[in-house]
């Protein structure tokens, strides 16, 4: 893209050290923006600018993406989405672990796992709810997936059943008009009701159609404890029987006795990577879980702590086993009266963790609640927790690997065009951040605490931090176009 030298561009950061998304080393050099664009990378000391940032000792990236979010009514309920921008996210991947801001359910028709979204109702489709995401001018970008959850509430009188031949047809038909209205893919829960009562035939069906459209599938796979390797092979079956393109999200194996098995795991997901079928998976870097409150767990975790409570909101922060003492009940019981309610199980290793961030196929995903009272500090600092205490301290990736990880990997996933990378004529999304003091400060007992060492957020060339933009800066993203 040529600049005419007699316009300026709108700004110019000098002098930083640009790693640009592709896991190439880092270089230093000048970048210019121009409305949403990336116009000029090189010394450009002599070209006109209206705003000039010194970005000496700064690195500087493409803005992350943040591809496991359960954001989708937060754009009505909490616009400014602090918890993404001050740890340098410009887009979000939302609709995931199968449950989406739209479609909505048939009268009658619940799920506990919609809890996990917001307070405001869900869309009638998803042409509707990305209409009205657009209206919003949402802070950062947007890409949303369809969720199953959403389409078996949608169509079937008995979400809990079996589907008929019809109510199988209209699953894939509402499955194509979302995403021909926009969607990057469908997202399948099958560790929650109803998408855990969904069998091969079923999944495969709707797989197909994703694959049509060149979509893919999300999954929270059926079981992350002591079945995690038979669900790993489940999903990864679909993608095997349908081609269509795959994501394991938030990859983990739960419980002291299934650490290690990730060895496993990934050994499988090489072969079907070798074998031809598209594969991604993501992380959030921490050892807890966290999700709606499951009573089964409560004698099974030792450690579980409460993050909101529809009847007890008062117990929100505090442990369940402090709960249920106060209570002089058991656990178990503690759990059923606090329902619904949400809730963080330490059950991981992190060690493990960090071996299945190393892996080539890997993204980050935060997997934040915003929506919880007392949320996972996920929420508020999972990429620039990656940053200090994975590729600083830890030395586990070179930070211009783990950049790659979090912009231009999930881009190409996902199919966000002109994203995820520093060249001209890209767009402008883009994070500067100080590489020697970027960190995460929330914590289990402090989860809202903003990071720092991030000196600069911009998306479509917009600053949205430090200072909040003055109105959005993000759009809605559909699968390869602008």
């Amino acid at each position: 893209m040529n600049v005419p030298r007699s316009e300026p561009v709108d700004f110019i950061i000098h002098g930083a050290d640009l790693i640009d998304g592709s896991g190439a080393p880092r270089r230093r050099a000048d970048l210019a923006v121009l409305a949403d664009r990336i116009v000029a990378i090189g010394a450009l000391d002599g070209l006109p600018a209206r705003h000039r940032i010194d970005g000496q000792g700064r690195v500087l990236a493409p803005g992350f993406i943040d591809v496991h979010g359960h954001d989708d009514l937060m754009f009505v309920e909490k616009p400014g989405l602090p918890w993404k921008t001050s740890q340098g996210i410009t887009t979000v991947v939302v609709g995931n672990c199968g449950v989406s801001g739209a479609p909505a359910p048939l009268p009658g028709n619940t799920a506990a796992a919609l809890a996990l979204l917001g307070e405001t109702p869900l869309f009638a489709d998803m042409a509707a709810y990305l209409a009205e995401v657009d209206r919003l001018q949402p802070t950062i970008n947007v890409a949303a997936l369809v969720g199953h959850a959403n389409l078996r509430l949608a169509v079937m009188r008995d979400p809990s059943a079996m589907p008929d031949a019809q109510e199988q047809a209209d699953m894939e038909a509402l499955l194509e008009q979302s995403l021909l209205a926009g969607a990057v893919g469908f997202s399948t829960g099958l560790a929650y009701e109803p998408g855990g009562c969904a069998q091969p035939a079923e999944l495969h069906g709707l797989a197909r159609v994703a694959a049509a459209h060149r979509r893919l599938h999300t999954s929270h796979i059926r079981n992350e404890a002591d079945a995690v390797e038979q669900a790993v092979e489940e999903v990864l079956e679909i993608g095997r029987a349908t081609g269509c393109a795959t994501v394991l999200s938030h990859h983990k194996c739960m419980m002291p006795a299934n650490w290690g098995k990730s060895r496993a795991t990934l050994a499988n997901i090489d072969r079907a990577r070798a074998q031809g079928v598209e594969v991604g998976l993501d992380i959030y870097p921490y050892p807890g879980s966290s999700t709606i409150l499951i009573a089964a767990r409560a004698e099974q975790i030792e450690h579980i702590r409460i993050t909101w409570s529809v009847p007890h909101p008062e117990c929100a922060g505090r442990s369940l086993a402090d709960i249920a003492h106060d209570w002089g009940c058991d656990k178990t019981t503690a759990a059923e009266r606090l329902l619904p309610a949400g809730a963080i199980y330490f059950a991981m290793d992190e060690a493990e963790v960090q071996r299945i961030f190393q892996h080539p196929g890997c993204m980050v995903g935060s997997d934040g609640l915003p929506n919880d009272a007392f949320p996972h500090p996920r929420l508020w600092g999972s990429f620039t927790r990656i940053l200090g205490r994975f590729v600083r301290e830890a030395g586990l990736l070179t930070l211009e690997a783990a950049i790659a990880r979090m912009t231009g990997l999930p881009a190409r996933v996902y199919g966000l065009r002109d994203r995820g990378e520093l060249r001209q004529g890209a767009y402008a999304d883009l994070v500067l951040f100080d590489p020697a003091t970027v960190a995460d400060r929330a914590t289990w007992e402090a989860p809202t605490l903003p990071s720092v060492g991030v000196d600069g957020v911009w998306v479509n060339g917009q600053p949205v931090f430090p200072q909040p933009a003055s109105t959005g800066a993000g759009r809605v993203l559909r699968r390869d176009t602008p």
